[in-house]
């Protein structure tokens, strides 16, 4: 008995031995697009925060398996920090990029900017071994108020079976998502 109790609680303790559990990865997206839209655009724009469904907008990563529907949320993979405000963060850094000579900051709604930029993405699915597909629509005003723009963006990437690859589709998306913006913007300077 006296053997049994012995073993037991070395299974016990070996439960407890630090580094016996999965450690969790972090991830950001990336803005690496050397593509300028145009550096006569001047007029300042605001961001407002990017609008994500709410079950995404955390810091764990949510993947979809095409063949059952299943929904993964990974507790091992994780973002920087909730979605939608990366989202945001990405999408002020990519349109600074593709307008250099604009100021392009987040808004929270009080301060006073040219154009204001409002993104609502509307599906959001990265289908392991599928694809990954980005629809939104954004809407660019003025800093008064009046509606310049309201357009559909959809888009769609090969998407493998890695968190690596995972990240580069939602950078390539929200990257072309950028592109679709400053292009729009270019129109009612």
């Amino acid at each position: 008995m006296k053997k049994i109790k012995t073993i037991a609680l070395c299974f016990l303790l070996s439960a407890c031995i630090p580094g016996s559990s999965q450690t969790a990865k972090f991830y950001n997206l990336k803005t690496e697009s050397k593509l300028i839209i145009s550096e006569a655009y001047k007029n300042s724009v605001g961001v407002l925060r990017v609008q994500i469904p709410k079950f995404m907008d955390k810091p764990q990563i949510i993947s979809q398996h095409k063949e059952n529907g299943e929904v993964t949320i990974s507790e091992y993979n994780r973002w920087v920090e909730p979605l939608a405000v990366l989202y945001t963060r990405s999408l002020v850094s990519n349109l600074s990029s593709l307008l250099p000579n604009a100021p392009i900051k987040m808004s929270h709604g009080d301060d006073s900017f040219e154009r204001i930029i409002l993104v609502d993405i509307v599906k959001l699915d990265m289908l392991w071994q599928n694809r990954g597909t980005l629809e939104a629509w954004y809407t660019i005003k003025t800093g008064k108020g009046q509606v310049l723009a309201n357009k559909k963006f959809v888009d769609s990437i090969p998407l493998k079976n890695s968190y690596a690859d995972l990240v580069r589709a939602h950078s390539y998306l929200l990257e072309n998502l950028s592109k679709s913006i400053a292009t729009t913007l270019m129109e009612y300077r």
